[in-house]
């Protein structure tokens, strides 16, 4: 076969590869799910912990634990008169072609707290360190827990204050699972992580206690 031959049926060759090659690529790039209309946004208020925070549209608001949520499961370091307050969940998956299974934010109580057992449910479950934060006109305390089988399949960004001897907590909890040989579905990527975290960080933002 003469160099022609030999140009001409790799230059076919290539041509026949290369949509391949682009839909391998195609795939490779993650997908973004479109902002949801509904549920629409919503308003939390519990007029006895005098809480109020909003829910953006999205997210599913309950009262109630174990309709959308395992607060016990979720929250690791909570002691064990915490109580769950009110759970905002995400209804959607913006990352659909990643291992993100699902996000919370959660508002408990304990009663009969002080600062020093505030602060120490706010550092993780494996002791580590607590820093102070604040958020509008709110001081934290701020830490994280992480837990999970194989991989991370839960990350616990812990939020505390102590108010008239009660240690109000807000967790922001992300879901994965562990992506392993599971075909079409890829590890979430730190960027997106960060983005979802962000979307839990604007439902902190909105925290305030009544004045009385």
């Amino acid at each position: 076969m003469n160099f022609s031959l030999v140009r001409i049926a790799s230059l076919l060759l290539a041509s026949l590869a290369a949509p391949l090659v682009h839909a391998q690529t195609k795939a490779a790039i993650p997908l973004s799910a479109p902002e949801p209309t509904s549920p629409p946004a919503s308003t939390f208020h519990d007029s006895r912990y005098g809480v109020t925070f909003q829910s953006p549209v999205g997210w599913t608001l309950t009262r109630r634990d174990a309709e959308v949520s395992t607060f016990a499961n979720d929250a690791h370091t909570a002691a064990s008169n915490t109580r769950m307050r009110g759970v905002a969940t995400i209804s959607f998956n913006p990352h659909p072609t990643s291992t993100f299974s699902g996000a919370l934010f959660y508002f408990s109580v304990t009663p009969r707290s002080n600062d020093h057992d505030c602060r120490l449910q706010a550092s993780g479950q494996t002791p580590r360190t607590v820093t102070t934060q604040q958020i509008g006109s709110l001081t934290f305390n701020h830490g994280y827990d992480e837990h999970g089988k194989i991989c991370v399949e839960a990350r616990d960004e812990i939020y505390t204050t102590l108010r008239n001897n009660t240690c109000y907590r807000f967790d922001l909890v992300i879901n994965t699972f562990c992506g392993g040989e599971v075909s079409g579905v890829r590890e979430i990527s730190k960027a997106e992580l960060d983005a979802v975290r962000q979307r839990l960080e604007s439902i902190l933002s909105t925290v305030h206690f009544d004045t009385k």
